[in-house]
């Protein structure tokens, strides 16, 4: 397990005060194929269609949000964002501050409303993962059953991921 390295700088990552994030995920080498992200992928340039989604109301909503330039307005709000954290003291798991601009999107750019959503989603982290991580036998059952399930790449290439919530056992 590698440690992000923003950790290593006064306790902040990508703007926020962070907090020490245990794993979510753990599983064996073998259980990761050689080439699990296709090449084309590492050279991929989305269609601008799919970077942001755009309503018949005029809403937007940007669905990709990394490895690409922000716009102005986004770049003024994630800092209305991280001024509004740090007004309130809020330190976040390094995950959840890499999901800033998802958070500001959900919110139509909304710092605080923004803010809430983090503030909830590592509350959530911190309930869910509190046993620890979630362990590739774990994942393994899940297929097993059919409850989740991968079916390839979607035209920007994300992976596309099925679960069947009424296979969960109760």
């Amino acid at each position: 397990r590698t440690v992000p390295p923003c950790l290593f700088r006064e306790h902040s990552c990508n703007g926020f005060r962070t907090v020490p994030e245990g794993e979510a995920i753990s599983c064996s080498e073998r259980a990761v194929a050689t080439f699990s992200l296709p090449a084309e992928a590492l050279t991929f340039e989305p269609p601008r269609e799919a970077v942001v989604s755009h309503f018949a109301n005029g809403d937007q909503e940007r669905k990709i949000h990394c490895n690409l330039e922000l716009q102005e307005l986004e770049l003024a709000k994630l800092a209305a964002l991280r001024v509004e954290a740090k007004a309130e003291g809020a330190a976040f798991f390094p995950s959840v501050t890499a999901m800033a601009t998802r958070f500001l999107s959900c919110a139509r750019m909304d710092p605080k409303k923004a803010l809430r959503m983090m503030q909830a989603t590592q509350e959530w982290r911190q309930q869910y993962f509190r046993r620890g991580p979630i362990t590739d036998a774990q994942v393994r059952e899940d297929l097993r059953r059919g409850i989740v399930y991968f079916c390839g790449r979607d035209h920007a290439l994300r992976p596309a991921i099925v679960v069947r919530a009424a296979r969960i056992p109760p």
